[in-house]
Parts: structure tokens; C-alpha cells; sequence
């Protein structure tokens, strides 16, 4: 009987709908999930947080926000900074592969990956798989990056 009970509270938890209109009820929620959010900055305009989702420090920021509140969409950006200059055809081999994501090269050469993504209401299970997708491709397309020996010896 425990078990169960147990069993209905974690779905209880998992069907709690996701909100970005208060970014730092957001944040509590992420802590809630399991997740180690850092601190919340740019709070008046598009509020961002670093997040460890599936061991890659990723950059969470929440857009189409009116003065930092009442966000509409979030997005995730991550830079791979033993992976610099990649050639271009090798990028669009990535967007071709992974069409979830945009692939690009940064102001820096570091290839990044780039995710934007509507969460509001969405159950919290459907948060993370959202981000279990991010940690799996993003997983992804570093071993491509080894495997084509784009990736630098550190």
C-alpha cells in the first residue's frame, strides 16, 4: 500500500503543469524536478538560468517575456568549446540529422546547439522529456564532432 501511495504522489507531481510566467517560480519548479539550477540573472528582460541537464551545463533562457515576466517560450543554448571551427558542411549534416535543433557556430567558432521550445502548461513530465531529448542529442552530436575529429585534445 505504500508503494502505491508513493506511486500516485510522484504522478500527482509529474502532471503539475509547468508555468514561465513567473521566472523565478520557474526556477523553484526546476529545483522541484530534480534539476541543479544556478542562480537566476537578467531578470528584467529575458531571464536565464544555468541548468545541468544530463551533465551539460546548459543555458536555459526564457523569452518573449514582458519586463522579465509573463514569458512565452524558453530556450535552450549550449557551446561545445573543444569543438571550434567545424567545417560548415559537417554543421548542416548536423541540422539535417538532428531537426530539432539548430547547429551553428558561435562569435567565438564553437559549435552550439539551440532549442526553443513552448512550455507553458505542459505537464512536467512533458518538461523532462523535452530536456531528456536536449541531453540525448546534445550527447549526440559531441560524439559526432569526436568521431569527425573536430573535437580538440584537451
Amino acid at each position: 500500500m505504500g508503494l502505491a501511495l508513493a506511486m500516485i504522489g510522484t504522478s500527482t507531481a509529474s502532471a503539475q503543469p509547468v508555468s514561465i510566467k513567473n521566472p523565478a517560480a520557474f526556477v523553484a519548479t526546476l529545483k522541484a524536478m530534480g534539476y541543479a539550477p544556478g542562480p537566476l540573472t537578467n531578470v528584467e528582460t529575458a531571464p536565464e538560468v544555468i541548468v545541468q541537464i544530463g551533465g551539460f551545463g546548459s543555458t536555459l533562457r526564457l523569452a518573449g517575456c514582458d519586463a522579465g515576466t509573463n514569458c512565452d517560450y524558453m530556450t535552450l543554448i549550449l557551446s561545445f568549446n573543444d569543438v571550434v571551427n567545424p567545417p560548415m558542411h559537417w554543421v548542416q549534416e548536423m541540422n539535417d540529422e538532428f531537426d530539432l535543433l539548430r547547429v551553428g557556430i558561435n562569435e567565438n567558432g564553437q559549435l552550439y546547439l539551440f532549442g526553443a521550445y513552448v512550455v507553458e502548461g505542459l505537464p512536467q513530465s512533458e518538461l523532462r522529456r523535452i530536456f531528456d531529448y536536449w541531453s540525448a542529442d546534445t550527447a549526440a552530436v559531441g560524439q559526432e564532432a569526436v568521431e569527425g575529429g573536430y573535437a580538440t585534445k584537451k
